[in-house]
């Protein structure tokens, strides 16, 4: 069924974009719209929608999408053309794309008119989507209880008997057993300077040692919505210096949290966290973004970063994450999870963030 309400919304977006027209191809944006998801894979799949609100979808009769009011059906065959079908409902003029979209379909499209030009329309949708409604919040707040469950079930099944695969492997058939879609990505495990690197997969034949820092960052897209969420902990021991790394992390995470609230830009929640992480020494090993959006994708707008002017609205929902990582010795990230509220936020994974230590 067409959302009318999140329509009405990405075409208020695309008049302060001064969008006339937009091209919404990517499968969970299509999916937002309609409540339907297509896989075109190869083919051509896409909605149409203009500024005065007319919606047209151009689909191949194999995905089996069904007519439904408030839009215009195009249905077209593997042997037809479906460029065709698009280019003649379109006006001249600007044409906004899918940032996603194959180059072969955008091509394909200004070989049939002349008289219209590219431009990005992702924006209108991105914008619309990083607003979360409460049907969404609740699929959210779900996948991060399951978020908290799986890191549970990591951290009581440390073991230096398993390797960072082997333990990486039973957190994702947790996650399966729990509602969790299967996913291509590995369930990040980092045991001591593994941690170092921040998008460090788990590796077969990887062993742990007494005082290493075991990294998770655990993430599954659970009814449609992804929970993400990292914590680090120690394997038996902890040295002094660790200890003091830990703790200024957990401090810039809280700094950011804190910071969270409606009309705040996202670049001063970075700010907020970057602060304590240089003032006690450590800022040239904070090397990442503080946060990014989490929703239908596990990264998506907005972004907690430096530079970015995004201003934080109540609905949206992201990640905050700072982290320090020294090359060859350790890193620590601690994550959750927030959607900002009408005076704060709520942080939607509740696992400790004390300091723990695996006997």
């Amino acid at each position: 069924m067409l959302n009318r309400d999140r329509l009405d919304a990405i075409v208020n977006n695309m008049k302060k974009l001064g969008l006339t027209q937009i091209l919404v191809s990517d499968d969970n944006a299509v999916y937002y719209i309609t409540g339907r998801k297509i896989d075109a894979m190869e083919r051509c799949g896409a909605l149409l929608i203009k500024d005065d609100g007319e919606v047209h979808a151009f689909m191949n009769r194999l995905f089996c999408f069904e007519e439904m009011d408030g839009m215009t059906m195009h249905y077209y065959s593997d042997d037809e053309n479906p460029y065709k079908m698009i280019a003649e409902n379109l006006n001249s003029g600007a044409v906004g794309f899918d940032k996603n979209w194959a180059s072969k379909h955008t091509i394909s499209i200004l070989t049939e008119r002349k008289d219209i030009s590219p431009v990005i329309g992702s924006d209108a949708v991105d914008m619309s989507m990083a607003l979360k409604d409460e049907e969404e919040k609740e699929k959210l707040r779900h996948a991060a209880k399951i978020n908290d469950m799986a890191m549970d079930f990591a951290v009581s099944n440390i073991d230096e008997k398993l390797d960072e695969k082997e333990l990486s492997d039973k957190i994702e058939e947790f996650f399966e057993k729990n509602g969790a879609s299967r996913d291509i990505q590995l369930q990040y495990v980092c045991y001591g300077k593994n941690a170092a690197e921040p998008h460090h997969g788990a590796v077969a034949g990887e062993k742990l040692n007494e005082g290493d820092a075991v990294l998770f960052d655990l993430w599954a897209p659970i009814n449609g919505y992804w929970c993400d969420m990292t914590r680090t902990v120690f394997y038996k021991k902890c040295s002094d210096r660790h200890r003091e790394i830990y703790n200024i992390v957990k401090n810039a995470q809280k700094a950011a949290i804190d910071t969270v609230k409606p009309g705040v830009k996202m670049h001063d929640i970075d700010a907020a966290a970057r602060k304590v992480i240089s003032d006690a020494g450590y800022g040239e090993y904070f090397i990442t973004r503080t946060g990014h959006g989490v929703g239908m994708t596990v990264h998506e707008p907005p972004e907690a970063k430096s530079g970015n002017d995004t201003i934080a609205e109540v609905g949206m929902c992201f990640s905050i994450e700072p982290g320090i990582y020294i090359k060859d010795d350790i890193g620590v990230r601690i994550e959750d999870l927030v959607i900002v509220t009408e005076d704060g936020c709520e942080v939607l994974t509740k696992y400790p963030k004390e300091l723990i230590i695996v006997k």
